[in-house]
């Protein structure tokens, strides 16, 4: 979890490296005495292999050796530049798949954090890193911390305001866990947020306790959503500063987003399930979506 990321995966485009990532990779490698692995997942196809910036006037054409040879330089240069007091090792993978590739590279490192930009800054790379960010949230089997391409310049080391989105149901126990950890490590407070639904539908669960009675169903819902989230907090954050909020609303993605700038947050921690289908649209485009809208960065772990 938050207090040993030993192994830190880092992808790099080579056209569109982010400060911002490596900069959170660091502190996390900083924090825990770990080491960076600096990916490029080298294209296969002779399409991609003919960009510039792989230099095929070099190779005759489309030439996957000269592609790998290319990226190990630009890798190095880049970790001379952000991360020469890291321990650090350059890593390529061949793969038309960036995504795919990115997962193979994270099971055979054995990594315990990806940290990647979630889109570029335009066109073509904003929808190429924005959707492998998203199959790799859905897939890794560790956490992914992702970074929007961008942003201001951030200080890791000042992750003051956490908000972690808690579903009161299955409590949300790993992203609250890796929450207080780095509530801990920073000196830090957790902003645990519930959303209470307004459809009926979703106020029928059994989590809610309707059947009691005690008032209209949202006044239920809402007074039962805070003690639960109050008796889920004292379990798992027990020791650093937390405050628990509750909010009615329909569109929970719009109530994120508005927390975060009410509370300053400068990380949002958030459990996916990793489903496809019909899951995969009502938990996981919730983090996807934080992905591509909020104004930091977001960890993103699998409960």
């Amino acid at each position: 979890m938050a207090e040993g990321f030993r192994k830190i995966v880092c992808p790099v485009y080579l056209d569109e490296t982010s400060p911002q990532m490596l900069s959170y990779a660091r502190h996390f490698a900083q924090l825990g005495d770990g080491t960076i692995y600096l990916l490029h997942v080298v294209p296969t196809d002779e399409l991609h292999l003919l960009r510039k910036v792989y230099r095929p006037d070099e190779g005759g054409g489309a030439d996957i050796s000269t592609a790998e040879r290319v990226a190990r330089e630009q890798l190095e240069a880049t970790a001379h530049e952000h991360l020469n007091d890291i321990h650090y090792d350059i890593v390529t993978q061949f793969n038309s798949n960036p995504a795919a590739g990115i997962l193979e590279a994270q099971k055979e490192i054995g990594a315990d954090l990806v940290v990647m930009s979630s889109h570029g800054r335009t066109g073509l790379a904003h929808l190429i890193l924005g959707s492998v960010a998203e199959r790799v949230v859905r897939e890794s089997v560790c956490p992914v911390l992702t970074i929007r391409q961008g942003e201001a310049e951030a200080t890791p080391s000042a992750f003051q305001h956490i908000l972690v989105p808690v579903d009161i149901a299955d409590r949300s126990a790993t992203a609250l866990t890796c929450a207080r950890q780095i509530a801990e490590q920073h000196g830090g407070t957790v902003y645990p947020l519930h959303v209470v639904p307004t459809e009926d539908i979703y106020l029928q669960r059994d989590v809610y306790r309707l059947q009691e009675g005690g008032g209209t169903n949202l006044v239920r819902a809402e007074k039962v959503a805070k003690e639960r989230l109050a008796e889920i907090s004292q379990t798992y954050l027990d020791g650093v500063r937390y405050e628990p909020v509750v909010h009615v609303s329909s569109d929970p993605a719009r109530t994120f987003l508005e927390m975060e700038k009410e509370v300053g947050a400068d990380l949002l921690v958030m459990a996916t399930h990793g489903f496809t289908g019909l899951f995969h649209l009502l938990l996981g485009s919730l983090t996807e979506k934080m992905m591509r809208e909020a104004g930091c960065p977001v960890l993103a772990l699998h409960q």
